[in-house]
């Protein structure tokens, strides 16, 4: 049952990165895809900049240690 809902929350952060990642390419260093978007998104999701670039990390390398200290 927590392994599931681990697994969820993964596959919700993965969702969320790759959603950054077509706002901000890879290419972008995080200050810049702060600067230019993510930190709009973050404000209009009701999240932080940080959990959004955690999840941005984590689509770029799918390594879910990228998530860790984040609410996903």
């Amino acid at each position: 049952m927590i392994r599931r809902l681990v697994d969820q929350m993964a596959a919700a952060g993965g969702r969320l990165g790759r959603t950054a990642l077509e706002l901000a390419p890879a290419c972008w260093s995080e200050q810049e895809a702060t600067d230019r978007n993510l930190a709009r998104y973050a404000d209009d999701i009701g999240t932080d900049v940080e959990t959004v670039l955690a999840a941005r990390r984590y689509a770029l390398t799918g390594d879910r240690r990228a998530l860790e200290g984040t609410w996903i």
